[in-house]
């Protein structure tokens, strides 16, 4: 056999550590791999269930609605008249006669009957102002997929799902 110096012992002794080290570096490294496609599957999956996630909200309403118009009105109104109507006078009427004039004093009495119905055009605007009070629950819903938010999360779970996939992370997997 051949007898060999101790630096060529301690270089092969250096060439196993450093394979030794290698084999656990790059054993190393590919666990962080694998965790890291996992992370972004995890972190796809976490931004899918964001944007089919729905905010319920109710908005109470209580305030006061300043109400301000002009309501015309147009229409023709019917008014009856009826009265009588009481004549109580002396009318004086000269009568000329070829002895000369002679004035002659006629009592009159009488009633008169008065039986009218007037049209009457009404044309009016009425001005209406007033403050009502509002008071209610507005229920809302917003669905975050549908949303301009929804359209870039959805850009963000493609990406973290296309690292994923590089990095033969399972997508599926439940969490």
């Amino acid at each position: 056999m051949f007898k060999r110096s101790w630096d060529y012992w301690l270089l092969w002794g250096v060439a196993l550590l450093s394979l030794g080290l290698n084999l656990t570096l790059i054993n190393t490294l590919l666990q962080v791999r694998q965790q890291a496609g996992e992370g972004a599957a995890t972190a796809a999956r976490a931004i899918r269930n964001l944007r089919e996630s729905v905010i319920t909200y109710t908005v109470h309403i209580e305030q006061s609605l300043p109400v301000s118009f002009t309501v015309p009105f147009n229409t023709n109104v019917i008014v009856p008249f009826s009265a009588t109507l009481p004549i109580a006078t002396d009318v004086t009427i000269p009568l000329d006669t070829p002895f000369g004039q002679f004035p002659i004093n006629i009592p009159i009495r009488t009633t008169v009957p008065i039986n009218l119905s007037t049209n009457i055009p009404v044309n009016v605007s009425v001005p209406i102002s007033t403050s009502v009070p509002v008071k209610l629950d507005v229920p809302i819903q917003l669905e975050l997929g549908k949303t301009d938010f929804g359209q870039a999360l959805q850009n963000v779970q493609a990406y973290l799902e296309n690292v994923a996939s590089q990095l033969r992370a399972d997508l599926f997997k439940r969490q």
